[in-house]
């Protein structure tokens, strides 16, 4: 394979090492299988590798509906680098189009590691770094490994701490040599600020009573379900009527809620239905387990509906959802214990389909692009797609006055209290634009672009190819993307997809919310 000449890609340029952080915009000649090692050596001198990939070692292959993905990890002297990966990805049709560079130039990797500070040491300073809030702190995982810091590589200590109540999982980067601490951040996802198993086992059906997605949907308000006195409100035991009798579908044979996509095994206080029937009022224990039950349910056979299944599934295993775990008005996906956790505060998290909807986007993210979120755009990518696809997903299910906004249940109380009309947690078709987005802003509140610009989309091409291409665009992103390049993903994903049938209106949408590719032109097919 050739190299690639300079005009016959863009790039996106690196920051310290004068490497290109991406190149894109281009297609290599078509192969019969994918040559992603082959295109490395090529362009070996362009992206700062050894021209035999010393220390380059592929992770794995991903299979997307329209493209294959390959990861490479770099290592250096028997150590990963933190975020140093290189990857390449390949069209249906074997074509290289797009190339991700964070790997540590060669000319940058130093000779020796002096890394004098204990495993022990380094734990007991990342205790020391976190807030105190006086919970415990437990050590649930160390790895030493290198840290870029600008130019250089600095030996270190992955520390992950775990803290409860509400959880807390603190990723902290002590420098092995000093002490110091080079990083640390809470890897858990929040909803708001305050597949398949093998084997062939006969799996049964059962019956449940759900919201689908909320009371407040299924009666078109909210008058009969509060109390109001002043600013004070209470809830009311939601009435017979909003109920909706389901089928609970994949049963396994415990006679709890055990299935091929979804378990609810780390709720305390399980449940067991007898005989399959888990018809249960929301006032009854066991309501909040079935509702998490059958919606993640619904959702992962909808993905798989649309084509991510079978080597293309993005859940493999079946997700763990602990549908009472916390007593905090707060739901949050662990990317850690990839776990759901739905909190009991105020009206139960778990009530409302949304909210449950919107914690299974975040566990969709950290499925195909583990610990997504890392920087500030792409944590508001995530709340965005959370609420996206939440909405999306319930579109038909919900009067036309609730279609554009979301949580209508489990985000009552703050929606009265902030005046929204109608009362709900977040909105979907807000005319906020990239250049209101604020660094130091709220993920919440950035988050309100990404999802208005996908509705727009979804307005404009319709539920289904808007699902698809929005899912499939996560496959060629990381933890630490951008509004921009999100929007090239959801381009390129067209490309595979529909032959860039809806090119031309997507760049009128990213144009109008002003989400522009580094000053250039996002590329023709």
């Amino acid at each position: 394979m050739r190299p690639l000449e300079r005009r016959e890609y863009r790039l996106v340029p690196g920051t310290h090492y004068g490497t290109p952080k991406e190149l894109w915009g281009f297609r290599t000649a078509a192969r019969a299988t994918s040559r992603a090692r082959e295109f490395l050596r090529a362009n070996a001198v362009l992206l700062g590798l050894e021209p035999d990939l010393a220390g380059i070692a592929r992770q794995r292959v991903v299979e997307s509906l329209g493209a294959t993905h390959v990861i490479f990890r770099q290592a250096h002297l028997g150590k990963r680098i933190h975020r140093a990966y290189v990857t390449v990805h390949v069209d249906g049709r074997g074509r290289v189009y797009l190339a991700k560079n964070r790997a540590m130039p060669k000319g940058l990797l130093p000779a020796t590691r002096h890394a004098p500070v204990r495993a022990r040491e380094a734990a007991r300073r990342a205790r020391r770094a976190l807030p105190r809030r006086g919970r415990a702190a437990k050590v649930v995982g160390t790895e030493e490994m290198w840290f870029p810091v600008e130019e250089r590589l600095v030996p270190c200590w992955r520390i992950r701490i775990e803290r409860r109540g509400p959880p807390e999982e603190w990723i902290v980067y002590v420098n092995a040599r000093t002490g110091g601490i080079l990083s640390r951040y809470d890897n858990v996802a929040f909803a708001r600020g305050g597949t398949g198993s093998r084997g062939r086992r006969a799996r049964r059906t059962g019956r449940a009573l759900v919201f689908d997605p909320s009371p407040v949907t299924a009666l078109g308000g909210h008058n009969d379900l509060i109390t109001l006195s002043g600013r004070a409100w209470r809830e009311r035991r939601p009435p017979r009527e909003v109920y909706r009798e389901v089928r609970l579908a994949g049963l396994g044979a415990s006679g709890f809620l055990d299935g091929k996509r979804v378990t609810t095994k780390p709720t305390r206080g399980r449940v067991r239905g007898r005989g399959g029937d888990f018809r249960f009022a929301s006032h009854e224990a066991g309501f909040e387990e079935t509702m998490v039950y059958y919606h993640v349910d619904r959702a992962v056979r909808y993905l798989e509906e649309l084509g991510f299944r079978g080597r293309r599934a993005i859940f493999r295993t079946p997700i763990e959802a602990d549908a009472r775990g916390t007593r905090d008005d707060n739901s949050w996906y662990s990317p850690h214990s990839r776990r759901l956790t739905f909190g009991t505060g105020s009206i139960d998290d778990a009530e409302d389909a949304e909210t449950i909807l919107h914690e299974l986007g975040h566990a969709l993210q950290d499925a195909i692009v583990p610990d997504f979120g890392q920087s500030t755009e792409a944590a508001a990518m995530g709340e965005g797609f959370g609420d996206y696809f939440a909405a999306s997903f319930f579109y038909d299910r919900k009067p036309p006055r609730y279609r554009d906004v979301v949580m209508t249940w489990d985000g009552l109380p703050i929606g009265l209290d902030e005046g929204a009309n109608p009362p709900a947690l977040r909105r979907l078709d807000s005319k906020r634009t990239y250049r209101d987005f604020r660094e130091r802003g709220h993920e919440h509140d950035n988050g309100l672009i990404w999802s208005a610009t996908l509705w727009e989309i979804r307005r404009s091409l319709g539920r289904r190819i808007t699902d698809t291409i929005v899912v499939e665009s996560h496959f060629q992103l990381d933890g630490f993307t951008t509004f921009a390049r999100g929007a090239r993903a959801i381009l390129d994903a067209d490309e595979h997809l529909y032959r860039g049938r809806h090119a031309a209106r997507l760049r009128r949408i990213f144009a109008r919310r002003g989400i522009e590719f580094r000053g250039e032109r996002a590329p023709r097919g």
